[in-house]
């Protein structure tokens, strides 16, 4: 599946919250350059999932989440909140709920996910080369999870419950 990388007529909140919906769609449907749209490819890019891993710089995030492609996912988005704080600087904060499977075990009848349970805030920046929003700052704050973290990789693989507080 194929997913246009822009969308036509969106109000500027809209177009924020774009950002998001093409990132998720496109780790979620292994569309890797519909969630490179989404990214600002800057060495002010970063990626911290509080409280273990801070990935700083473009090349680093893209290199980090390539373990996201090699999995089966499903990021649930909700109550997304955009502010607009000039021109081309916003910021979002939603609830995220995201599960992560080997592709072996997908349609297995047990449970063999991991899941996280988290807060996104998330700071972007308009593109001057194609006017779309982008991603610079994606803070995740896991509030909970289940499963083995070591299904999405060794960077998470000493997250415990107590490492999550």
């Amino acid at each position: 599946m194929s997913t246009p990388q822009t969308a036509e007529a969106l109000a500027e909140r809209e177009a924020v919250q774009d950002a998001l919906h093409r990132c998720i769609l496109g780790l979620d449907s292994n569309d890797r350059p519909l969630w490179e749209s989404s990214m600002s490819k800057s060495e002010e890019t970063c990626f911290v999932a509080e409280p273990i891993m801070n990935v700083q710089g473009w090349d680093n995030v893209n290199t980090h989440l390539q373990r996201v492609f090699e999995l089966v996912t499903m990021h649930i988005t909700s109550n997304v909140r955009v502010q607009l704080k000039s021109a081309n600087t916003a910021s979002l904060t939603c609830h995220t709920v995201s599960y992560h499977v080997e592709p072996e075990n997908a349609y297995k009848m047990e449970e063999t996910s991991f899941t996280g349970y988290s807060l996104y805030d998330i700071d972007l920046v308009k593109d001057e080369g194609d006017g779309m929003w982008k991603i610079q700052k994606w803070r995740v704050k896991v509030i909970r999870t289940t499963g083995d973290p070591a299904t999405v990789g060794s960077a998470v693989a000493g997250l415990s419950p107590e490492s999550s507080k």
